[in-house]
């Protein structure tokens, strides 16, 4: 059993777990290999292979959708727009030539392409307007060329209608001068409400479409080919975004989306970012709106470009869990369970959907993946309320005295940790004397892939600052450094993303409160030996931004403390939950002499007593006995920068301790080092 009286691995952390890193993987793999022998199984024409191809569909199509509004902050309710352009490109080139289903099909995503590229147009800064008057000449003159040539030959006007053409022409060079992707929040989800309105409106009146009427796909298509393309798009289009999210793009694209100012501040192409996940979104909503119409066979644009189509695309995103890679993907399976097996039974399928829109957002307004995250961390579900005690909430009122969620859904601080600095952890791996600390850093590292923070904050004490209270500011840090002490053995390299918009909002607070503070932004700055251990053992895939925090050497224990309050406080304000790392060593008395590194030890027994000594009352939380050992400790083992580390992490701390636990204690070259769960 663990400390908090529960087995680490419940069959609930189990399950959940599965969804996540090897093991997720493996899973994945098991479903794509049934998923590609379910036709041998069941018969290339059963019921069960068609319900599949509507959840490759669909969860593509989620997988779209929340690419524009989970990750990137670009809610839309205008990406039925693609699903007509797609579809109806698709239905044009095979009904007007010779070409097959399969060749047309790529037309979708093409056309779906280019029609988002119209609306990036506008987006660049310097000198879009004057490229967009450019744009809008040049339309207007193609557009008297256009009506000249069909002047002299009727038969070159692909409208069919006077009417049809010149409102088409006007809402292209509209639309090429529209600043869409300039707008935010809920102006940018009108705007593409609008915009997908106002090509409906043109498809309704457009004779070589069928105008209200729509037009017919039919082929020889077979339900087997259909089932393996769909399943095929939605493995690479997940493939890509999995991809995407943990590369430096998906780290500036979520930038963009908590605070685009601050992400253009610190380098980040931010109009770039925004083009590529449109143009992307674009690109397979179109193919998959393909296949769908290539099932359905009638295509007609009330269906297309439907206000039902975003329902269903909130739908999907929201069941399964915004902002993330699985959430499309189960949010696909319950809405073709919803949409055709349980509202087809009750004969009431909008209601149905309705009904269970409402229940989703007010009991799980996380989706299924928010229950598997909380399934990963036992405490935070149970300090929650239940199920039962939120549906109770939502039909008969609160009172007002009931529990609010667990502090680990809450932002802020959601975990504390002491961690050695040294690089030997890192670059003496082979030594046997340090094993138990890199041990307890791969608990560190396992607890964080559990907590899933915002941004880490690092305070080291290697990091010396002398004037101002210095904080990283660079968006993107990358370099080579070599230690001091020990380059002979070795190098350590870097490639490190920061949190710049706490960054910047620390630095205002800081000087608020009276700490002279700045930002390090620049490049080629020198990062120091414990923030890069730090970064290497507990977050060695860069799956978190960090807050990179400097040891100001005029600065006592209170004020260091203060900065940890201001973090805490400023991490709450930004809605972001952050885990500490402070960075520092116990016992200060480093051997002078050259010795074997297989032979550390802590410098003297004294030390090594005083060392344990202060551990054991931080494990158990005698907070106050502490404070009173704590002049002694420093005078005697000449503790590493008068503990100013422990100061900052129980200043983020509100001044209190959680569940502490030491992970591990050993040496750093005569200096003791341990690595302790704080909170």
């Amino acid at each position: 059993m663990s400390a908090h009286g529960r087995e680490p691995d419940s069959a609930g952390r189990l399950l959940a777990d599965s969804f996540y890193g090897s093991r997720g993987a493996a899973w994945a793999a098991a479903v794509l290999a049934i998923a590609l022998l379910v036709p041998a199984m069941t018969g290339p024409q059963s019921y069960l292979l068609h319900l599949l191809f509507s959840v490759f569909v669909f969860a593509t199509l989620g997988h779209a959708w929340n690419l524009m509004a989970g990750y990137a902050g670009l809610l839309t309710f205008g990406q039925q727009v693609f699903v007509g352009i797609g579809g109806f490109a698709q239905a044009i080139v095979f009904y007007y030539s010779p070409a097959s289903i399969w060749t047309s099909w790529p037309v979708a995503g093409i056309a779906s392409l280019l029609f988002a590229w119209l609306l990036c147009l506008p987006l660049r800064e310097g000198g879009s307007r004057r490229r967009v008057k450019i744009g809008v000449v040049v339309a207007v003159v193609l557009w008297l060329l256009y009506e000249w040539l069909i002047a002299r030959v009727p038969a070159a006007d692909v409208f069919g209608s006077a009417y049809v053409r010149r409102v088409a022409l006007l809402l292209l060079i509209f639309l090429g001068a529209l600043p869409l992707l300039r707008l935010k929040g809920p102006y940018f989800a009108v705007a593409t409400w609008l915009v997908a309105e106002a090509v409906a409106s043109v498809f309704n009146e457009w004779r070589v479409v069928g105008a209200g009427g729509g037009m017919q796909l039919k082929s020889a298509v077979t339900p087997l080919q259909m089932y393996y393309v769909a399943l095929a798009l939605l493995v690479v289009t997940t493939a890509v975004i999995w991809r995407w999210m943990r590369s430096s793009y998906g780290l500036a694209l979520t930038a963009v989306r908590d605070d685009e100012d601050a992400a253009r501040s610190s380098g980040v192409d931010v109009n770039q970012v925004k083009a590529a996940v449109f143009l992307f979104s674009a690109t397979v909503t179109g193919l998959a709106a393909g296949l769908y119409y290539m099932d359905v066979v009638i295509i007609t644009p009330p269906s297309a470009f439907s206000l039902g189509w975003a329902s269903a695309f909130v739908f999907i995103v929201v069941a399964g869990g915004m902002g993330t890679v699985a959430g499309p993907v189960i949010g696909g399976v319950l809405y073709i369970l919803v949409d055709r097996v349980l509202a087809a039974a009750a004969g009431q399928g909008m209601l149905v959907m309705g009904v269970l829109s409402i229940l989703l957002m007010l009991l799980l307004p996380r989706g299924v993946m928010g229950i598997v995250h909380d399934l990963r961390q036992p405490a935070r579900r149970r300090s929650g309320p239940s199920i039962w005690r939120r549906m109770a909430t939502v039909l008969v009122g609160d009172d007002g005295r009931s529990a609010g969620g667990g502090l680990a859904d809450q932002p802020g601080v959601v975990g504390a940790y002491l961690v050695s600095g040294s690089p030997l952890l890192t670059l003496a791996r082979q030594e046997p004397a340090y094993e138990e600390l890199r041990r307890g850093y791969a608990r560190v590292a396992r607890d964080l892939q559990d907590l899933q923070p915002d941004t880490l904050v690092i305070y080291s004490t290697r990091w010396y600052a002398v004037l101002d209270q210095l904080w990283q500011g660079r968006a993107r840090v990358t370099g080579l450094h070599v230690d001091d002490n020990w380059h002979e053995l070795g190098e350590m390299r870097y490639d490190i993303t920061t949190d710049v918009s706490l960054a910047r909002a620390c630095v205002r607070a800081a000087q608020h409160a009276g700490i002279a503070s700045k930002l390090v932004d620049y490049a080629g700055f020198p990062l120091d030996s414990g923030t890069l251990t730090a970064q290497a053992l507990a977050n060695a895939e860069g799956s978190f931004p960090s807050l990179i925090v400097a040891n100001n050497l005029y600065h006592d224990a209170a004020r260091t403390q203060a900065l940890g309050e201001i973090v805490a406080a400023q991490a709450t304000a930004q809605g972001k939950r952050v885990v500490i790392l402070a960075v520092g060593e116990l016992s200060g008395s480093q051997f002078r002499d050259t010795r074997a590194l297989a032979d550390d030890a802590v410098a003297t027994a004294t030390d090594d007593e005083w060392n344990r000594r202060i551990l054991k009352l931080i494990g158990a939380r005698e907070l106050d006995e502490l404070q009173r050992q704590l002049p002694d400790y420093l005078a005697h083992a000449k503790v590493d920068m008068g503990f100013k580390h422990f100061a900052f992490a129980l200043g983020a701390l509100g001044g209190r301790l959680g569940a502490c636990e030491v992970y591990a204690y050993g040496p750093q070259f005569g200096c003791g080092a341990a690595v302790v769960r704080l909170s």
